[in-house]
């Protein structure tokens, strides 16, 4: 049995609230801002920045995040089963080069002399109990919850001796590193895919390279299949121009929920993430009231609602979605990698956009996705790039499952590393045959 103390959050931490930015103030480029979207559910989210000028570094330094901030997200939704919406989120912020912090984000800063570990208090509120206990205490305004620095600071904490702390961190730290790492990679892969993409699909790479004459960059199976020259169209000799809907299909059939297991994977609009087409979070689907549609393992979801979020992604699992999504697929096997780099494109994006319906909540349609026009290389060009892509797709979705597995042994890890009925040290050997 560990002896735990218990205390309150503030009496090991300050907190500095953000700036309020105003509208005006962001640009296109320049230093980052958190804003709360930027703090899930137990890791900090580098993508979907705000950004603001220089200028600001010399009037607003003390609103820059500091290395160790433990960063709160101090507004959001109450719990309705979607991590992407709570309220008291908690995310270390680790060096990574100047960010200022937007307002009703929070920076828990340890106290000087302040026996706590930074590292497992960022696991230890992250985890559910400290999750739900903000959910408890924020207040309502206006249908959101909001926690002010009073709440947060007074709120208990359990915590064990300083040696244990700095192990249990350590440990978990661990798997939150292997998951960071198989996040940087699905990021690479998805890069070298798209990049794959545009070379061989829009800047017919391999055929110009072979009209001016230069060094075969391809293996020489592949590199063979290609056209030496561009017709006068200016596509590859025997190519054609298509669409979208020559390709691929949609898929998803209407279901009601109720006639489904409570653990078949839902996923949301809120589950689809920005500019990534890794998706790697769902629900369950015990809560879901209303007429859904079915998917499949490799489908491909793209959000219809606001189309210009961007939200993109390869379904890593059988179950059902919003009808905000649509599913699609590829008409044959050998085009799958071709579609849904196709889709994930920001030319597709943009044009769905231009296409979409209504003003307020903007849509877009199968049926006009479907008009977007593509080159259509050979049978035998979209398979060699499927052997090329594919298996780096198949990692992705991999890497999303083993993720989920280290994270679910690590928040399993903490409960019982807290109360004794495991050791640091044999829960160690746990993670070194996880990892």
């Amino acid at each position: 049995m560990i002896d735990l103390a218990t205390g309150t959050i503030g009496e090991f931490f300050n907190l500095d609230p953000g700036y309020a930015f105003q509208s005006g103030d962001f640009i296109d480029a320049g230093i980052p801002v958190i804003k709360i979207k930027n703090i899930k559910a137990g890791y900090f989210s580098d993508h979907e920045f705000s950004y603001v000028s220089s200028r600001f570094l010399s009037s607003r330094a003390n609103k820059l995040a500091k290395t160790g901030d433990l960063l709160i997200s101090m507004s959001g939704n109450r719990h309705d089963g979607s991590p992407e919406t709570w309220v008291g989120k908690i995310a270390l912020f680790q060096p990574r080069g100047d960010f200022f912090i937007n307002q009703r984000v929070g920076a828990l800063r340890r106290k000087a002399g302040a026996k706590i570990d930074v590292r497992f208090a960022s696991f230890l509120l992250s985890s559910m109990p400290y999750q739900e206990l903000f959910i408890s205490i924020a207040t309502s305004s206006g249908g959101q919850a909001n926690l002010s620095p009073q709440q947060i600071l007074s709120a208990p904490l359990s915590y064990p001796r300083l040696e244990t702390q700095i192990a249990i961190g350590e440990l978990l730290g661990s798997f939150d590193d292997k998951i960071e790492l198989n996040r940087r990679m699905n990021e690479t892969l998805e890069a070298m895919a798209q990049a794959i993409f545009k070379d061989w699909f829009i800047d017919f790479g391999p055929t110009r390279a072979k009209m001016e004459g230069r060094a075969p960059y391809l293996a020489p199976e592949i590199w063979k299949l290609f056209p030496d020259r561009l017709d006068g169209e200016g596509k590859p000799e025997g190519w054609s121009l298509g669409t979208l809907g020559d390709i691929a299909q949609q898929a998803g059939k209407t279901t009601r929920p109720e006639t489904l297991s409570p653990a078949t994977p839902y996923i949301g609009l809120e589950h689809l993430p920005r500019r990534s087409i890794a998706l790697d979070a769902w629900d369950g689907a015990g809560k879901v009231t209303s007429g859904k549609l079915s998917f499949k393992l490799g489908d491909f979801l793209f959000g219809k609602l606001r189309p210009y979020f961007h939200k993109v992604g390869i379904a890593p699992v059988d179950g059902i979605c919003s009808t905000d999504i649509v599913v699609l697929n590829a008409k044959a096997p050998e085009a799958r990698a071709f579609v849904i780099c196709c889709i994930s494109q920001d030319d597709f994006v943009a044009f769905t956009d231009r296409n979409s319906e209504g003003t307020k909540m903007p849509r877009t349609s199968w049926g006009r996705m479907g008009m977007y026009e593509v080159m259509r290389p050979k049978a035998n060009i979209l398979s060699a790039f499927e052997s090329v892509v594919g298996p780096q797709l198949k990692k992705i979705v991999a890497s999303i499952h083993e993720s989920r597995t280290l994270a679910a042994i690590r928040d399993l890890l903490l409960p019982k590393l807290m109360s004794g009925e495991i050791r640091v040290k044999d829960a160690a050997k746990t993670a070194v045959t996880a990892l």
